[in-house]
């Protein structure tokens, strides 16, 4: 079995390095702490700060890393939290690159991605996805903004149906240019924790 194959294979550090309960709840102590600072601060003040993402990659590495030796894995506990990392940063560089997310989410999910693996980052990120998905119209009611998004998106139905081609894009009515994208981040996470905990792995179906 070859070095990606081993990696991608495995679904948590228990997986991987034989890491035991006691181990694995300690990083999820780790990466509870940081979810809700890092939703608390994005919803309140849009912004997930390096304070406790840098520190937050570095107690993965460490403890993946610690861990791992611990239960006579070797290096495997330390080169599943750089995979993880890696991962992470990879999921939202390109869009950060567009502007289209802000610094403070690719390190978010690169610091998950240290504590936790690539495969508890990806499939945290697509539930993430769902849940901001769900909770972005009541952040829009909120805001007031709400009409104004469904009403844009009626007109540009109804010329689209109308000139059988494509519209221009309508003016836009969201008049913050973020929106509080780690707060479903957040929520995604604490969901695939949910089914790691009863099934052992962060997505129902095994691959």
């Amino acid at each position: 079995m070859s070095f990606f194959e081993f990696y991608l294979s495995k679904y948590t550090l228990a997986d991987a390095a034989g890491v035991g309960s006691t181990g694995m709840l300690v990083i999820d102590i780790a990466l509870i702490a940081v979810l809700l600072i890092c939703a608390f601060t994005d919803a309140r003040q849009s912004k997930i700060f390096n304070v406790v993402t840098f520190p937050a990659m570095l107690a993965g590495l460490v403890l993946n890393g610690v861990l791992g030796a611990m239960a006579g894995a070797g290096a495997t506990g330390l080169v599943w939290a750089l995979l993880g990392w890696a991962v992470g940063m990879a999921i939202q560089w390109v869009p950060w690159m567009l502007g289209f997310a802000k610094a403070g989410d690719v390190k978010f999910l690169a610091a998950v991605g240290a504590l936790k693996g690539w495969a508890f980052c990806v499939f945290g990120f697509l539930y993430g996805a769902v849940a901001f998905g769900i909770l972005i119209l009541p952040w829009l009611a909120w805001r007031g903004e709400l009409r104004g998004v469904g009403r844009n998106i009626g007109q540009y139905l109804q010329m689209g149906l109308m000139t059988r081609s494509a519209p221009a894009a309508p003016t836009p009515t969201v008049t913050k240019k973020f929106v509080p994208w780690g707060v479903g981040l957040a929520v995604g996470f604490f969901i695939a924790l949910i089914i790691e905990w009863n099934l052992g792995r962060p997505v129902w179906v095994q691959f």
